[in-house]
């Protein structure tokens, strides 16, 4: 991105007019602007002024002049947006049938807290998540076993939900004991499938929420964090890499969605949410140290502690 930076559009005015203008440029930039199209890249495209001097001279004529005739129907525009505003998030959580939408698991109430799936630490009396391991640490590239781990587990099929409870061509989560499934509606191929909602690469639960499409004819589901693609009917992972995810049958019965799964704990035993939580790793935060060092150079009374923090620096080498 190519923003502009330091162009005047006006001066010595009160709060109001500032509002004004501002109003009229970014509906002067609703009406005119490409789909998706920034506003910096829109503003380069204008004309110049009648006598030259650029895009923002031209702007200064259309929403300060009037040079166009349009800074009424600007303002009753931009007054039209802002009262007909309202808060849609606020509207689903009054509404319970479309707060359904939003549930963690399709076939439950149940919700598994985040500190379950991930550990949380302090930093500067912040609470954030852990830094995910660097690849090839503990904790990531998990691998499924190789031979199909259930092959010789009695299973049974499992009604997760109905139909209408996972939407097209996309995914919805669902809780099996203690571990989450992702079931995927491919309404384009007629097809459905059940994977682990746990991306091995990362061990973050999101594989739900992961685009579903088509690799030369074979389903997919692309993880939305880092796009490691899968192979929604064998779990292998697409392209060079060599992750894996266990995969469960799935059949529609009527308008129920049901899944053949063994008992809970097995599957608990192997992809359970609280034996894959991401953990604290124990590698040096580099971008944390450095503020420790910073300060350890600001506060001399705090040298004890930097001199430890270059200890550990040297241990680690």
């Amino acid at each position: 991105a190519n923003p502009v930076h330091a162009e005047l559009l006006a001066v010595d005015i009160d709060e109001d007019t500032v509002l004004k203008y501002l109003d009229r440029y970014i509906m002067y930039y609703i009406l005119t602007a490409d789909k998706l199209e920034r506003t910096a890249v829109w503003q380069r495209k204008l004309p110049s002024g009648k006598n030259g001097g650029g895009p923002i001279e031209h702007l200064k004529e259309v929403i300060i002049e009037d040079s166009l005739g349009i800074c009424d129907e600007l303002d009753k525009r931009m007054q039209h947006l802002v009262d007909s505003y309202h808060d849609e998030w606020a509207e689903v959580v009054k509404d319970p049938e479309r707060r359904k939408r939003f549930k963690q698991f399709a076939n439950t109430d149940e919700n598994q807290t985040r500190d379950s799936m991930i550990e949380f630490i302090d930093m500067r009396g912040q609470t954030r998540p852990a830094d995910w391991p660097a690849d090839g640490e503990p904790q990531t590239n998990w691998k499924a076993p190789d031979q199909d781990i259930f092959a010789m587990s009695e299973k049974k099929w499992i009604r997760v939900g109905d139909v209408s409870d996972f939407p097209k061509n996309a995914a919805g989560a669902i809780l099996y004991g203690e571990t989450q499934l992702a079931v995927f509606n491919n309404e384009k191929r007629g097809e459905w499938y059940c994977t682990q909602n746990m991306c091995p690469h990362k061990q973050a639960f999101v594989l739900s929420q992961g685009m579903i499409g088509d690799a030369n004819g074979t389903p997919k589901v692309a993880c939305p964090l880092h796009k490691k693609t899968f192979d929604l009917e064998t779990g292998a992972e697409l392209g060079e890499g060599d992750l894996k995810i266990i995969t469960f049958p799935v059949k529609i019965d009527g308008e129920s969605v049901l899944v053949e799964l063994p008992n809970v704990e097995e599957v608990d035993a192997i992809l359970g949410t609280n034996g894959l939580r991401v953990k604290k790793s124990d590698c040096i935060n580099l971008a944390e140290d450095a503020i420790k060092v910073q300060l350890a150079k600001e506060y001399p009374t705090k040298k004890s502690k930097a001199t430890a923090l270059f200890a550990k620096f040297r241990n680690k080498e």
